[in-house]
């Protein structure tokens, strides 16, 4: 089959390898599309995010949607030519963490596209059956791959607790912003307010449902105004202005990682305010209910995919998604 690896910073290779056969408990995936992710992007650049290092060529992708292919022994509830999504973390199921319904914190995970382990840029994939979801009827194989980036909100809005008729802001309206927002109304936030640099993404958050935007640094938000705040663009000056907006007994919401993994925060302005910090990485048991969400509001979700590439292409791709102002969601289609 085919497969595209990361060579090194910004050079793709192309190379035929052998099919993956689908053991027991696994069905084998022909991949259709696959999003480009910014950790994706990341790593093309720098062959690294944090302690996560590209040593070796490394196939990237983790947003993957695709067709059933094969079925391995002991695999119920599947038939050839189902068009289905793939969870893209594979926890070990014995610790701890996996136990008790925490595997995204399992030490152990192999994650599609994180450094040694392989993801989806490529012809098929040979995955555990309990990390395929049927994709539902009425949801095109593009749309669907968002189910990963969306998860990743549906996860954050569950840790963070977001109660009914909440005002929330957001800082950062890209994909993971945006996906936050969208769960937040669907949760029942009352009133929503995106904060970006960039004036085509908050005029997307707009299109998309928020009731307010700020682009800063020319406009400033309100002070101890909102219950929640999602921090979405691990800058520093965000996660500082994220506090002072969130009123006391509010809380904030961290997400977002950023380059500098020490941050400052008014510490005693949260401890007088008996404001709550939480936090959310990745997903855990998110796939199933986003699915139901995307199924919902599949005719907004599709504003989200600005650009589509084949795989002879991804080069091009991936330059799209770095470079042009206007690319939200760049799809990779095989």
């Amino acid at each position: 089959m085919r497969a595209v690896y990361l060579k090194e910073k910004g050079i793709f290779i192309e190379k035929d390898i052998p099919k993956p056969q689908p053991g027991p408990g696994q069905v084998l995936v022909k991949v259709k599309s696959v999003g480009v992710c910014g950790s994706d992007v990341h790593y093309w650049e720098h062959c690294r995010i944090g302690k996560f290092v590209v040593e070796k060529p490394l196939i990237l992708g983790h947003e993957v949607s695709g067709e059933i292919a094969e079925i391995g022994r002991d695999v119920e509830g599947f038939c050839i030519g189902d068009k289905v999504v793939i969870e893209p973390g594979t926890p070990c199921g014995r610790c701890g963490y996996c136990k008790t319904g925490r595997y995204n914190l399992c030490k152990e995970i192999k994650f599609f596209a994180t450094p040694p382990f392989d993801g989806a840029f490529c012809e098929y994939i040979a995955h555990n059956s309990d990390l395929i979801f049927k994709i539902p009827e009425g949801i095109d194989m593009d749309t669907a791959t968002l189910v990963e980036p969306l998860s990743v909100g549906t996860f954050a809005a569950q840790r963070a607790g977001i109660g009914l008729l909440d005002r929330i802001i957001i800082y950062g309206a890209g994909v993971i912003g945006i996906c936050c927002m969208l769960i937040a109304k669907e949760w029942g936030a009352a009133d929503i307010t995106m904060v970006d640099i960039r004036e085509e993404r908050l005029k997307l958050a707009l299109e998309m449902g928020a009731d307010k935007t700020i682009r800063i640094p020319v406009e400033e938000a309100p002070g101890e105004t909102y219950d929640l705040a999602f921090e979405c663009t691990g800058v520093a000056a965000s996660l500082k202005d994220a506090c002072r907006t969130v009123k006391p007994g509010g809380k904030i919401h961290v997400l977002g990682l950023g380059a500098n993994s020490l941050q400052e925060i008014p510490i005693v302005d949260v401890v007088v305010g008996e404001q709550t910090i939480t936090t959310s990485f990745r997903y855990a048991n998110a796939f199933a209910v986003t699915l139901d969400i995307i199924k919902k509001q599949k005719e907004k979700l599709s504003k989200f995919i600005t650009h589509k590439f084949a795989l002879n292409d991804i080069q091009k791709a991936f330059e799209t998604a770095k470079n042009d102002k206007d690319a939200m969601k760049v799809i990779v289609n095989l």
